[in-house]
């Protein structure tokens, strides 16, 4: 029998799988919704390739940019930062800033960078202080970075400093007013607020909840998206309480037990990291038969361990991804999280796969404004901060990596202009592995 550990390796299985070199079918989906899809192929067997590039799966996003063979950029960088909290008492991400580092390694080291200027990564750590995400947004502008990719800034103080600098703040996970507001902040993912308002949706149209609890700390944020999963649910007629609790050291056994006095059918959870592994231990422990459905960043290996098998079994969480192993895109950042993954450490799954889309659909950005250079010079004439920042506006149903397309026209989600792909997916531990149960939940539609 697997352990633990080992069997949470599988908690992102499907969005890692590599492909096999011929076409196969596959079934994806659950239930009634189940589909027979060709997997696609990719370029030649890979175990002949010393590369990636050489054997990159059909329809990936990467492919119209790939060189023929690996090519390693040279010569003076263009500079991108990362602002992440990598530390802090409320709760550490640091596998978001890893995740960057991989895929830069890899755009470097085969793809030559951005048409041979190679791309520098400008790191920050915020350590869950405003003062500090201020000033990792000042270091961006002393830097002259053209771009900054976002991680996880629990206060995002700093995006006025990058908004005051027209520096773009690209993808991340939105968890602050100015990552989801700002008019330089463009987001390939829902934060907290598409996360309540899919797993609300989830509860009304699949579980057929009658009352759902809304568990969510006091941070304004937070309480702003649980707001947002209150108007949905009482458009549709359906009961709800809301339940807060301190954003670090919640006691998790009085917020159950309270959710529990509305005996209700769900229990949305908006907890991350600290608060994820006693928000399922209390759930077993209290023999609560309501469904629990928690935010991604829970279904991270450390916590799965952490928790244990009977807490986490049958968990629901918000994805924002395809869990198919038919995806090309699963199929290639499983290929560059073995190869280049081992120097920094890098765990495949869990909140670093937002952070790896974030610079993937960045690169395809960067590539497309230096599509007519043709040395060194033209290329970083033709990306600058403004260029960046009209391309990212101008986008509409744009192809993302491993995810859902983005729009990124300010009206996505209602108050929310930064969020261009809120769209969600949800996924069921199962035995060690999330399986995708939900297909894409257009969340903005529902306000």
């Amino acid at each position: 029998m697997q352990n633990r550990h080992s069997r949470a390796l599988a908690v992102c299985a499907s969005l890692v799988v590599f492909l096999a070199a011929c076409s196969e079918e596959t079934t994806t989906g659950s239930g009634s919704d189940a589909s027979t899809t060709t997997a696609p192929k990719v370029v030649r067997e890979c175990s002949e390739v010393d590369t990636i590039v050489e054997c990159l799966p059909d329809g990936s996003l990467l492919v119209d940019y790939a060189p023929d063979i690996a090519t390693e950029a040279t010569g003076e960088a263009l500079k991108i930062g990362t602002i992440n909290q990598d530390t802090g008492a409320a709760g550490a991400f640091p596998e978001l800033t890893v995740a960057d580092k991989v895929a830069f390694d890899f755009l470097n080291q085969e793809f030559g960078g951005v048409n041979g200027v190679p791309l520098e990564l400008i790191t920050c750590d915020t350590a869950f202080d405003p003062q500090k995400s201020l000033s990792c947004a000042q270091q961006m502008v002393d830097e002259d970075v053209v771009a900054v990719i976002g991680g996880i800034d629990i206060w995002g103080d700093g995006i006025q400093v990058l908004e005051d600098n027209g520096i773009p703040y690209i993808g991340g996970i939105p968890v602050s007013f100015n990552a989801a507001r700002s008019s330089v902040s463009f987001q390939f993912s829902g934060g907290i607020w598409g996360a309540v308002l899919g797993e609300a949706n989830y509860a009304v149209e699949v579980l057929d909840a009658k009352s759902v609890a809304i568990i969510h700390a006091q941070f304004p944020p937070i309480a702003d998206a649980a707001e947002y999963g209150k108007r949905y649910l009482e458009s549709v007629g359906v009961e709800y309480k809301v339940i807060t609790v301190p954003p670090i050291g919640a006691d998790m056994v009085a917020a159950m037990n309270q959710a529990a006095e509305s005996d209700p059918d769900a229990i949305i959870a908006l907890t991350a990291d600290s608060g994820c592994v006693p928000t399922m231990q209390t759930a077993k422990q209290l023999g609560l038969d309501a469904t629990l459905l928690l935010t991604g960043a829970c279904a991270a290996p450390k916590i799965i361990d952490s928790a244990g098998d009977d807490a986490v079994e049958g968990r629901i969480f918000n994805l924002e991804a395809e869990l198919s192993d038919t995806n090309p895109d699963s199929a290639l950042y499983q290929a560059i999280a073995e190869k280049y993954g081992p120097k920094h450490n890098f765990e495949q799954q869990g909140a670093g796969t937002v952070s790896f889309r974030s610079v993937m659909n960045m690169y395809t950005i960067l590539r497309d404004l230096s599509a007519d250079a043709t040395n060194p010079d033209d290329v970083r004439a033709a990306i600058s901060r403004e260029s960046i920042l009209e391309a990212f506006r101008a986008t509409v149903d744009r192809p993302s990596f491993f995810g859902h397309p983005y729009t990124c026209d300010g009206n996505q989600l209602v108050d929310l202009p930064a969020l261009c792909a809120p769209q969600q997916t949800l996924g069921q531990l199962s035995d060690g592995a999330v399986i995708q149960v939900s297909d894409w939940i257009d969340v903005g539609a529902l306000l």
